[in-house]
């Protein structure tokens, strides 16, 4: 322990006693940790730099620069060098800030060699470094350095941030002045006038349960039981999303209805096979999959931006849960359907058994353009840097976009607490809100 780490703790323990006790018990020997000279210093751990060493002002005085210029309440996620409470304090840009500190321990080693009191004993501080992992509080700055260097127990909190903060990016691709999607809802315009709305379903319903299965590699682990399930009489509904219907077939299991919602090329669907099956499609599925499916046909709209438009022309549409997984409208519907007890298959949200699909790497070998696709999605997964926690409190392989449709997840169900959500493998990531349950 060195003097200024005490010096500062002291004034930590003043005002907040039970993080004064947490970074007390932090190990700073831990770190990879070193000095880096610029024209300023600064400390790296584990090669990353906690702030600028050329120009540490220029590059507070940026990130403030993000924030309305009418705020001068905020909140800090992370800390750095301390240099953004410091400026933004003393500058008057700020009477409030909110610091949710991302790792206690990083934040030790900056208390041990820099002195922090003065922004420490500013009466519009506030100091957590146990942060809530399923709200952000806006408006807000992230240093980038401390969301590289979060803690595990802060990952979800970690995922909301990198969602937020890609959100524009990722919607960049989904605007609703996009020419080849306005085309496609153009295309498809006469089956949303003759098909009916998917709250017509309501009428064929008589189970107050669902199975909803995506096409997780844990889904391989569930056929055996949902091939017995559907040669019940009484049974949950099965819904399934589009990428997992070949494989289900394969297994002798047919599900109640499927959910489409994108571009899938025709040859991922069996569509010969569909004579039994409900679909449920939003406008952006391919016009083809739409007039080749043999079963009944339903339709809705995303609940985003994009579908905004089109749900002035068509005012009766039901608008479902959308926010980038085919998953999320899937689980919407058995909601929408009344269903009180609605159990997850499939739906992993990581590589579990460093594979991003069920069953497709076995049907790959019979078809190329399979072959080809599966190829690309092997290259993901062998790629994979980013990571999720599975129903063992192991980490387990993920991407961005899986950790994204995992905490949207987490808030639809944060929204619907009447209904009881179950996972049924403790390989797919742990979704808050959900128990783990074997089918019924």
């Amino acid at each position: 322990m060195t003097e200024l780490f005490q010096t500062n703790v002291d004034v930590i323990q003043s005002r907040w006693p039970q993080a004064a006790m947490v970074l007390k018990q932090q190990n700073i020997d831990s770190l990879d940790a070193a000095l880096v000279t610029g024209s300023n210093q600064t400390i790296s751990i584990n090669g990353v730099q906690l702030s600028s060493r050329h120009d540490r002002v220029a590059e507070t005085q940026l990130f403030l620069s993000t924030l309305p210029n009418d705020i001068k309440h905020a909140t800090l996620y992370g800390f750095g060098m301390g240099d953004i409470p410091s400026i933004a304090l003393e500058e008057g840009r700020l009477d409030q800030l909110d610091i949710c500190i991302l790792n206690p321990t990083i934040f030790a080693l900056v208390l041990s060699y820099t002195d922090q009191t003065a922004w420490l004993s500013h009466p519009g501080v506030s100091l957590e470094l146990q942060p809530k992992q399923n709200r952000l509080r806006k408006p807000y700055l992230v240093v980038p350095a401390d969301l590289e260097l979060i803690s595990d127990e802060n990952a979800r909190l970690r995922d909301l941030l990198m969602y937020e903060l890609n959100l524009n990016y990722a919607n960049s691709s989904h605007k609703n002045d996009n020419p080849a999607i306005m085309q496609r809802f153009e295309d498809n315009r006469t089956f949303m006038q003759q098909d009916p709305d998917v709250s017509a379903l309501k009428n064929t319903v008589a189970s107050t349960s669902a199975v909803v299965i995506g096409s997780g590699p844990s889904l391989e682990q569930q056929y055996e039981k949902l091939a017995a399930l559907c040669l019940r009489s009484e049974r949950p509904i099965i819904i399934a999303v589009d990428t997992a219907l070949r494989g289900l077939l394969h297994h002798n299991i047919t599900p109640d209805i499927v959910v489409s919602i994108d571009g899938l090329v025709s040859f991922q669907l069996p569509l010969e096979k569909t004579d039994a099956i409900k679909l449920v499609y939003f406008p952006r599925v391919r016009t083809e999959n739409i007039q080749e499916w043999r079963g009944s046909r339903y339709n809705a709209l995303g609940d985003t931006q994009l579908y905004d438009n089109l749900a002035t022309q068509f005012p009766e549409k039901t608008r479902l849960y959308a926010n980038g997984s085919v998953l999320h409208p899937a689980i919407d519907i058995a909601v929408l359907l009344g269903c009180q007890d609605i159990y997850l298959c499939g739906s992993d949200f990581c590589f579990c058994g460093n594979k991003s699909h069920a069953f497709w790497d076995e049907y790959a070998v019979k078809d190329k353009n399979i072959s080809y696709w599966m190829s690309l999605e092997q290259k993901n997964v062998q790629s994979a840097v980013h990571w999720v926690i599975n129903g063992y409190g192991e980490k387990v392989a993920t991407n961005l976009n899986f950790r994204s449709f995992l905490r949207s997840l987490e808030l639809y169900l944060e929204k619907h607490p009447t209904t009881r959500f179950h996972q049924c493998s403790k390989d797919s990531a742990k979704v808050i809100g959900a128990d783990f349950r074997e089918l019924p």
